[in-house]
């Protein structure tokens, strides 16, 4: 009970903090991330431009699309899945006027079950939870309109360690900036 009237004060203490964080721009408070990154996947999200979209509707979702896509795809209790969760709350914050950013829940606690994974690798091309897939082919008109899978232009599935957070977080924008000026 002590634990969670702890948890409950730290999530009060620490959300309102996250949009403060974001206006300081590369300034950010990593004391408020590493919070943050302590909260379940959902919750971190909660708020966010990231949306969350089902797998049985995920590639009409892809192909409805008129600009570039981010998909994350996450464990909810996982520290990998909340550590990059709030690297994508972030860059979400500053890219969603150019992007859209959605994340697909594999799993509550854990890693997905063996068959669940091939699954995700055969359908998404998801090599490990967590990932995020990134789709620029938007510009072509989605040519491969009636194939059931559309390989994404980017993949990622490193996922950064507090210390080196600012890092990938700067290195992310780059990339971002970079795959969107092509």
């Amino acid at each position: 009970m002590k634990n969670t009237l702890l948890m409950i004060a730290a999530v009060s203490i620490t959300l309102p903090m996250v949009p403060s964080a974001w206006a300081a721009g590369d300034q950010i408070d990593m004391s408020v991330v590493k919070a943050l990154a302590q909260r379940p996947v959902d919750e971190i999200l909660t708020n966010s431009s990231v949306s969350k979209v089902a797998i049985d509707t995920y590639w009409k979702e892809l192909r409805g699309r008129n600009r570039p896509m981010i998909v994350f795809f996450y464990v909810n209790h996982d520290p990998s899945s909340q550590r990059l969760a709030t690297l994508v709350q972030y860059v979400a914050r500053e890219y969603s006027r150019r992007i859209d950013f959605r994340c697909v829940k594999v799993s509550e606690n854990g890693p997905p079950s063996k068959d669940f994974a091939k699954r995700l690798e055969a359908q998404f091309g998801l090599d490990s939870t967590p990932g995020i897939l990134f789709y620029d082919n938007s510009k072509q008109g989605l040519v491969l309109e009636q194939e059931a899978y559309i390989d994404a232009d980017y993949k990622e599935f490193r996922t950064p360690q507090m210390f080196l957070w600012k890092t990938y977080y700067s290195e992310a924008k780059k990339a971002l900036a970079k795959l969107l000026a092509d």
